[in-house]
């Protein structure tokens, strides 16, 4: 993945994936957070409260020094790749708050629970519509209770009753906790309405907290807010620390460019009408195509949903459809028709183009099959006579069976009897042959 994605995506920033990290590490230092005291609380402070890389290093070799770990190999090993997985080298980089895979797990383990190993390709493609129909309907679900409901506030804060005015609701929630937490710390001044300093002595929710220093940079005329904890370039809301000084400077108001697009109740409004906007535009290549088809698409399956309902709407919106039909085909044979004379006048007419010749192949190429579990395996045949299922016969060509010529008594069983046109001596011979040749 690593190659794959330096090649395709090379704009992007890769990580690996931080919780599947820290579940390796405890199976290979389980021991180690039984055997030293403070080592597990001190591995993780280093990895998730360092700041700059700087500050992670220096952290890292101070916890091998105390514990004495330096020859630890899988501690080497997660040094070696700390580029890719420790936080203070992507604190800088917009990651929605997200240091694990916990988003496409989702779709995953909604999948697994449709599809098997036997499924095939059509049926995870459809599997697949179905989630992202599902998370376009829930999508639309929550547009409108952002619309419509109004939030309660907590505070009586201006920048909270901004913040409500243009985020969603789940955002909402997130920059409460924020605002929450920027009642903690003490601010001092540094430089006048320049450079502060908040220090965080205490928490009174977690335990074994460790005191936290952070410095905030304010630039108050132009509503500049830039603190060392990188919150708002990481995550995309306004960290707790910034929160907390923009208070001390009389800063109440949420400022517009620290509102990303993404968080807002009117962002997927927005898109939609850029769809529409591509959608009118002049042409017909196969971007716009489709853009057209994903816009009329949600539309048109609320309709559905609607005319299905009741035996009157479902036959008022089959009048309807016939109508939309003949106007759609009346505008499609007249941009046929248009097409037709730009063509003619641009051009001289060309030949009608037939199809190729087939080319002949060696041999006779094998359909492939679809694989069949064995649920789908075909059973072999049991036979009537001796109860065989190997040999491939059955009671018709068991070797048991005697006397199949023509005009003979042939004895199936004890309880069926085939008439023939023979003699009755004769029958009655061949039965009592064949009676002692089974009884045999």
């Amino acid at each position: 993945m690593r190659i794959a994605i330096k090649e395709v995506f090379p704009n992007t920033v890769h990580r690996c994936c931080q919780w599947h990290m820290m579940r390796k590490a405890r199976d290979h230092l389980g021991a180690l957070y039984n055997m030293k005291e403070g080592f597990e609380v001190e591995l993780k402070r280093v990895i998730n409260c360092s700041l700059t890389v700087s500050e992670f290093e220096e952290g890292w070799r101070n916890m091998l020094r105390n514990h004495k770990l330096q020859k630890n190999r899988h501690l080497k090993n997660m040094y070696e790749k700390r580029s890719e997985w420790v936080p203070a080298y992507f604190r800088d980089i917009f990651f929605a708050n997200m240091s694990s895979s916990q988003r496409s797990e989702s779709v995953n383990s909604s999948l697994k629970i449709w599809t098997t190993n036997h499924s095939s390709m059509y049926q995870l493609a459809k599997h697949v519509e179905k989630i992202i129909e599902n998370n376009w309907e829930k999508e639309s679900d929550k547009d409108i209770a952002c619309m419509n409901e109004v939030p309660k506030l907590s505070t009586l804060y201006r920048i909270e009753k901004d913040a409500c005015e243009v985020y969603t609701k789940k955002v909402m929630k997130v920059f409460k906790g924020n605002l929450k937490n920027s009642q903690l710390g003490q601010v001092d001044e540094i430089e006048k309405e320049a450079l502060y300093k908040v220090t965080i002595k205490d928490h009174p929710h977690i335990k074994n907290w460790i005191m936290q220093t952070y410095m905030v940079e304010v630039n108050k005329s132009e509503e500049i807010v830039y603190c060392s904890c990188k919150g708002y370039d990481f995550e995309g809301l306004l960290c707790s620390h910034a929160i907390k000084v923009m208070h001390h400077v009389n800063m109440f108001h949420l400022p517009s460019r620290y509102i990303m697009k993404r968080w807002c109740k009117d962002a997927n409004a927005r898109v939609k009408r850029s769809n529409i906007e591509m959608s009118m535009e002049i042409g017909s290549t196969q971007e716009q195509e489709s853009v057209r088809f994903a816009t009329l698409k949600p539309r048109v399956m609320k309709i559905l949903k609607k005319a299905s309902k009741s035996s009157e709407t479902f036959i008022k919106f089959q009048g309807l459809l016939d109508m939309v039909e003949q106007e759609m085909q009346d505008v499609a044979s007249e941009e046929d028709n248009l097409t037709c004379e730009i063509g003619t006048s641009s051009r001289p007419p060309s030949q009608g183009i037939i199809d190729p010749p087939i080319s002949q192949c060696k041999g006779k190429r094998k359909q492939p099959q679809r694989f069949k579990p064995p649920s789908e395996a075909k059973k072999p045949r049991k036979c009537g006579i001796c109860g065989s299922k190997k040999g491939g016969h059955n009671r018709r060509t068991c070797p048991l069976r005697k006397g199949q010529g023509k005009g003979n008594k042939k004895i199936v069983s004890d309880d069926e009897e085939v008439e023939s046109d023979g003699s009755q001596e004769d029958a009655e011979m061949e039965s009592d042959s064949e009676y002692e040749d089974l009884s045999n």
